[in-house]
């Protein structure tokens, strides 16, 4: 069997073995089912089906057929919904009969575990749920409590290459290729783009990479290619000797996969190649050897399917090449050195040595941080600030809109914030030093240097409230802004400006972002059929037209999640100035943090974006929240109740060492989450 099959095989035999687990599953939640029809069912009857039954759905929401086994994932949001609503005291409403403490205790208990129970790696059947929109979803009181006694990863998984990757690497296997078919899509929106569970190939996506891999085959054997072993396989002169097609085959592999064939490997192409000689000639022949070596599944798909004897608890450890890929992947657009050289030697059998290595690899004291992109890319997917780009805006009057250089500016700032690598998270969110107009750049000697561009930029310092004859100097940067009026990223008019519609502010957007991102909340999907528009009425602040579209309690039912969050963003118009004024009345930016759980959060008044962004700077739980975003960025997937351990390891490693972002990376690159995988090919006992 060659090794493509070998490897397909048992990722198949690994996925039936897992539905086979997930029935057994459902077997075993028989004492919850039966909990549930002798407590659970009798308080939903007593209390909830009046108003959510078969005759009176009120909010279009029913109680009357929803699925108590959890398992099966055909519920999840109604029960979610549920539990939220008796959490926060919503349901059943004032006027009606209220359960008692320790029936709403009940009722939450029974519902949190068999949530739970569906948050185990491997378990949930619902597809979505693999999606970044719903990593929120995983109980995160469960995940930073106690101990467990080990991480159980995840299971095997190939995961399609993401664009970056394919679009490095291929133009580099052969000289002066160009106009590259893209045939590898990628998810557009605020969520991380990289993730396992988003993408496939089909057949519309094969027939690019095809054409591309044809492309790039006849480049590797023209007469400008420098790998003379791959040429001499076209040599007018005479057919090329069985050795030298060997050769020719074991150096496309080193080029095209980073290794060498396999014997089996070896003798499988050699064949082909012969067969196809026999039908054609032997230069065709050459073209089709290359060509099928560049289909390969390992150009396309990253394999982290892990091998040798599983420890007692079934988890298998990445093979020494998935783990060097793994890593490079993580931090780079291409396979580095270092660790493929480390992979060779057999160090990275452990994880100390792994951290060893990553560590090393993060140093980077560069103006532009660039050493390692995937590092700052995970500030440009989490943040979104590059999409002020994409949000059309007429230049204000007397002033001028410059997205590409707000995104610039801002990313000057975080480069900055990276270098210095302290308090990461505090420093993002709260600091009033912006870049104006200066940008981190090569110079005439290639010396990367702060510079300034003042060719019509003239009017470019009033988007952040400077006025038109401001001083350009590079000793005045980065500027000081006062603490009142702007604080990290969140109030640069970069992310503003993303966060903001063509012509007005969007502070729903915006508060759905911090709650999300920030305190690790969920929002639903405004539902079909919703007029989601704000009325277009003179003399009326944004802020009280917004209220006046979502006062209905079946609006504010989500948007009282948003809006006392977005709202405090009005300080702020949708270039991103401060501003005083709305519609000629005082601007009201007060806000309020509610319905996150955590009582030094919940029913935090604040009187603007600044001191709500200093709250939640100093929150202990808004730092584990961007730990899980880091954990989702960096391993591709939504942490499971599995993944515990690992969180609670990366966010001690991010305060011991004083919030550096590159330990929590270390952290995360080093977990047992990252280097194992759960063979459900061994159970425990």
């Amino acid at each position: 069997m060659n090794r493509a099959s070998s490897i397909l095989n048992r990722f198949a035999a690994f996925w039936l073995v897992f539905c086979s687990l997930a029935v057994a599953g459902a077997a075993e939640n028989a004492p919850e089912l039966a909990l549930f029809q002798r407590h659970v069912a009798p308080l939903l009857k007593k209390y909830c089906v009046d108003c959510h039954g078969p005759t009176t759905a009120e909010a279009d929401f029913s109680l009357e057929s929803i699925d108590p086994n959890l398992a099966l994932g055909s519920d999840l949001e109604a029960w979610r919904l549920v539990a939220e609503q008796l959490q926060f005291g919503d349901m059943p409403p004032a006027d009606s009969e209220q359960p008692t403490h320790k029936e709403r205790d009940l009722l939450l208990t029974w519902i949190r575990q068999s949530l739970r129970q569906t948050q185990l790696p491997g378990v949930t059947r619902d597809e979505k749920l693999l999606l970044p929109q719903y990593g929120n979803y995983v109980d995160h009181q469960f995940l930073f409590s106690e101990r467990l006694p080990r991480v159980t990863p995840a299971p095997p998984r190939i995961w399609r290459l993401r664009p970056d990757i394919y679009e490095r690497q291929m133009p580099r296997l052969a000289e002066k290729v160009t106009d590259l078919a893209n045939g590898l899509n990628v998810t557009e929106g605020p969520t991380f783009k990289d993730y396992a569970a988003s993408y496939f190939l089909d057949e519309a996506a094969t027939t690019p990479l095809l054409s591309n891999a044809k492309k790039i085959a006849e480049r590797m054997i023209a007469p400008q290619s420098k790998d003379h072993a791959l040429k001499a396989l076209v040599s007018d002169q005479a057919p090329p000797t069985d050795q030298m097609v060997r050769e020719a085959i074991e150096v496309a592999f080193r080029k095209t996969l980073g290794r060498a064939p396999s014997s089996e490997e070896s003798q499988r192409f050699f064949t082909f190649y012969r067969k196809s000689a026999e039908v054609g000639d032997y230069q065709l022949a050459a073209r089709s050897l290359l060509t099928a070596i560049l289909l390969q599944p390992e150009v396309l798909f990253r394999q982290e399917l892990g091998d040798g004897q599983p420890d007692e608890f079934g988890r298998v450890r990445l093979r020494s090449q998935e783990t060097a890929f793994a890593i490079s992947y993580s931090l780079a657009d291409e396979p580095l050195k270092e660790f493929l050289t480390a992979a060779e030697e057999g160090k990275l059998a452990t994880s100390a040595e792994v951290a060893a290595l990553v560590r090393e690899r993060l140093r980077d004291d560069s103006p532009l941080q660039e050493k390692n992109p995937r590092v700052l890319g995970f500030f440009r997917e989490y943040f979104d600030y590059p999409f002020a780009t994409e949000v059309f805006k007429e230049p204000p009057p007397g002033g001028t809109h410059l997205p590409q250089q707000l995104v610039a500016d801002l990313e000057t700032n975080i480069r900055d914030i990276l270098r210095d690598d302290r308090e990461v998270l505090k420093e993002l969110l709260t600091t009033n030093d912006y870049y104006v107009n200066a940008n981190y750049k090569p110079d005439k000697t290639r010396q990367v240097t702060l510079q300034m561009t003042t060719a019509k930029m003239q009017k470019y310092p009033t988007a952040f409230g400077l006025p038109l004859d401001w001083k350009w100097t590079l000793e005045r940067q980065p500027i000081s802004f006062p603490a009142e009026e702007r604080s990290g990223v969140l109030t640069h008019p970069a992310w503003l400006a993303a966060w903001s519609g063509n012509f007005d502010n969007h502070p729903v957007q915006r508060g759905k972002w911090v709650r999300t991102h920030l305190l690790g909340g969920t929002v639903p999907d405004v539902p079909i059929g919703v007029d989601a528009r704000v009325p277009e009425l003179d003399h009326t602040s944004f802020r009280n037209r917004l209220a006046m579209a979502t006062s209905a309690t079946e609006c504010w039912r989500c948007h009282r999640k948003m809006d006392p969050l977005g709202v405090t963003f009005e300080r702020y118009d949708h270039y991103g100035r401060f501003q005083r004024l709305d519609a000629g009345q005082p601007v009201d930016a007060s806000g309020e943090i509610t319905r996150t759980g955590i009582a030094e959060l919940d029913g935090t008044k604040v009187s603007g974006p600044t001191e709500l962004m200093n709250v939640l700077a100093d929150s202990e739980y808004v730092e584990q929240v961007f730990v899980r975003h880091a954990f989702r960025y960096f391993l591709g997937r939504n942490e499971t109740l599995g993944d515990a351990n690992t969180l609670q390891d990366a966010h001690q490693a991010y305060r011991n060492s004083g919030g550096s972002f590159r330990e929590l990376i270390v952290s995360l690159l080093s977990s047992d989450s990252f280097l194992l995988r759960q063979s459900p090919l061994v159970t425990e006992e």
